[in-house]
């Protein structure tokens, strides 16, 4: 678990997964393959810099792939802000030997592997980022973004993968399974807010996680908390 009591005041750090690309398009598993976003990723991507707008985001990461960046890259200048920053953390799992392949291929080509996949996740598949990079890559991420915080960094995107998204979230609480996983769509949004003043009267220690899926934000069932925590 990320220890958020060493930071003081507030912050909010958005995660973006990118819109949907031309693998999401052909329903293939993408992990490091290099997709760019397909039309529909990119008025996903317009869509929701409308509802981050006024939200006090001053900077924004992007993993290196071209569907997270291309997507940080709309983000960033409909927002007036300077071009997005890379940060390899971000980069997407490593999908072993599913990578570039549709489900269909991969239980005709790697049934046992297809097998273990539904017991075991990632943690099943050959040549798949194994839990404990991911840890270290998640952990790495929230150094980078806490320094960030300590040099002044209040509000801040960082443009993601659904996959090393979940680890990110994860890391945050200290677990350590694939299981439970967090559903996240095309241009869905993770919203971890921190509220650490010390007050002399009320002494807070707060951050929640919130889940919103992809627009349109306020109808039933779009939006739902994730973890609560108070101390």
């Amino acid at each position: 678990m990320i220890d958020f009591r060493t930071l003081q005041g507030r912050a909010n750090f958005y995660f973006l997964r990118h819109g949907e690309s031309e693998g999401n398009s052909a329903g293939v598993i993408q992990g490091r393959n290099d997709y760019p976003l397909a039309r529909r990723g990119r008025e996903q991507a317009k869509e929701i810099a409308e509802w981050l707008r006024g939200r006090g985001i001053r900077r924004v990461f992007t993993s290196p792939l071209k569907r997270a960046n291309e997507t940080a890259e709309i983000v960033a200048e409909r927002l007036g802000l300077s071009p997005p920053t890379v940060a390899a953390e971000l980069t997407e799992l490593d999908t072993g030997v599913f990578t570039g392949l549709a489900i269909p291929e991969i239980k005709k080509r790697h049934p046992e592997q297809w097998r273990s996949f539904q017991a075991r996740s990632w943690e099943g598949v050959r040549g798949a980022e194994p839990i404990v990079r991911l840890v270290t890559r998640a952990e790495a991420l929230w150094k980078m973004l806490t320094g960030e915080h300590g040099r002044g960094l209040d509000d801040a995107l960082c443009v993601t993968h659904s996959g090393i998204l979940q680890w990110i979230v994860k890391v945050t609480f200290g677990h350590r399974d694939w299981m439970p996983l967090v559903p996240m769509g095309n241009c869905g949004i993770s919203h971890f807010s921190l509220d650490n003043r010390l007050e002399a009267e009320h002494p807070r220690y707060y951050f929640e996680w919130t889940r919103l899926n992809h627009q349109p934000f306020g109808e039933a069932g779009q939006d739902g908390h994730l973890f609560l925590k108070r101390s």
